[in-house]
């Protein structure tokens, strides 16, 4: 049974994987900064719940961090972070249930990276909302 990942375990694949895509390799972003800094700047297309089409800047319409099973649950892989990997949400979508070599390419190593998705972005942006 597929069970829901964590929020704090998501984020620890983000960070083993140097939040990039493990499948095209492209830099992912966190949604929840994202999500502030569109409140903070009302229009200015950051996020959209649903990351509706022309409601978001297209960088950040397919480029949202998410965690995909590289095993799908139901071919009998684990909830387990050694079966977790960062994709964006372009790939998490086109992927799906798929299996690595039945459509699914296999997760590419990580690459070497400071970027944090604007994770540590968040703190201060939530800070700044409070003010």
């Amino acid at each position: 049974m597929r069970a829901d990942i964590s929020p704090k375990m998501r984020i620890e694949v983000w960070k083993k994987d140097n939040w990039h895509c493990r499948y095209c390799q492209r830099p992912v972003f966190y949604a929840p900064s994202l999500k502030l800094l569109e409140k903070l700047n009302p229009g200015h297309k950051y996020f959209h719940p649903n990351g509706e089409e022309g409601s978001m800047l297209p960088l950040f319409q397919w480029s949202w961090a998410s965690v995909d099973h590289v095993k799908p649950v139901s071919a009998g892989g684990k909830n387990e972070i050694e079966n977790y990997v960062t994709a964006c949400w372009k790939c998490n979508q086109g992927y799906k249930n798929k299996e690595v070599g039945s459509g699914k390419p296999a997760p590419k190593e990580i690459i070497e990276s400071d970027w944090d998705g604007f994770y540590g972005l968040y703190s201060v942006l939530k800070k700044k909302m409070e003010i």
